[in-house]
């Protein structure tokens, strides 16, 4: 395997894992990917298993020159300065030093952190590096956020962010997933908007057919999205009085009905404001592959990119 001089530009492999599939591509200091390929996640009985990913990891690098090292992330709650996963109950994971133990297998230097937060860093820094105050929030099969408070990102050793789980009164007698009653992502995350449906008597097999019913008028899936839109606005409302960010990013699969979602959360914070300031929401602007060049960055964060070299 070669693996690039200090001084020399070279790659870095980022790696998105789910509990299914993992994203890989090939990221260089700017933060621009190549081609995202997608593979099954190695699995072990239960789990996804460590040495399996090490191993794609390693194929992967000996087969290109001026390899770096890799970015890694990953669903549950990750400490990216320690590089422990401390939970990620898709994976199977529990406690796992998972930096170490891919540096030792790989022989790589590497780095890794948390999707949603990483996602939020990428966004951040390539769409909106002037802004030093916004939330970015992932709005995919649950709800999580990355904040972004004086310009530095808040990751309180992997457990901040987690607004998917505040209680909202849309949300009253729903049991989530947590193990909570009334959070958030019951009613307004990708797969609360098809529960919701659902009940109210619709029939669809994910959120963007509920978006494009409700596009097209239909009452249920209109209501469906009012729903969500109201408790996704108390909560964001309820962040804006906490942290005050001025730009709120929504991101994720359900930001692809930013349209149906923006403008009555919009209206729910107004009407909501008093001293605060009232931020601007946007959809964000890295789609799907926001974890991957996320991951990307996090690499050359841990290797070094190429302007910095000769710095003391």
């Amino acid at each position: 395997m070669s693996v690039a001089a200090p001084d020399e530009p070279g790659i870095v492999l980022a790696v998105d894992i789910g509990g299914t599939l993992t994203k890989l591509a090939w990221a260089a200091a700017d933060g621009t990917i190549g081609e995202v390929t997608r593979v099954s996640s190695p699995r072990s009985a239960e789990a996804v298993s460590v040495d399996g990913l090490a191993e794609v990891i390693a194929e992967r690098a000996a087969g290109r020159d001026g390899v770096r090292g890799f970015g890694l992330v990953a669903p549950g709650i990750v400490d990216a300065d320690a590089g422990l996963v401390r939970t990620a109950p898709n994976l199977g994971w529990l406690d796992v030093a998972l930096r170490d133990r891919l540096e030792r297998l790989t022989g790589l230097p590497g780095a890794v952190g948390h999707d949603v937060r990483t996602a939020g860093l990428a966004e951040w820094r390539l769409h909106q590096p002037n802004e030093t105050d916004l939330l970015f929030v992932a709005l995919g099969t649950g709800i999580a956020g990355a904040p972004v408070v004086d310009g530095r990102l808040l990751a309180a050793g992997g457990y901040a962010g987690e607004i998917g789980h505040w209680a909202v009164a849309e949300g009253s007698g729903r049991v989530c997933a947590c193990g909570r009653m009334g959070c958030l992502e019951t009613v307004a995350s990708a797969a609360g908007i098809v529960r919701e449906y659902v009940r109210l008597g619709g029939a669809a097999e994910n959120a963007a057919e509920v978006a494009d019913l409700a596009r097209r008028g239909y009452r249920a899936a209109l209501d469906t999205f009012a729903r969500a839109a109201a408790a996704l606005g108390e909560a964001l409302g309820r962040y804006n009085t906490l942290l005050g960010p001025r730009l709120v990013v929504l991101g994720g699969g359900l930001s692809g009905a930013a349209d149906l979602l923006i403008p009555p959360v919009t209206a729910v914070i107004r009407a909501g404001v008093t001293f605060e300031r009232e931020p601007r929401i946007v959809r964000a602007g890295l789609g799907a592959d926001a974890g991957v060049i996320g991951a990307g960055l996090l690499g050359w964060d841990r290797v070094g990119r190429p302007e910095e070299a000769g710095r003391g």
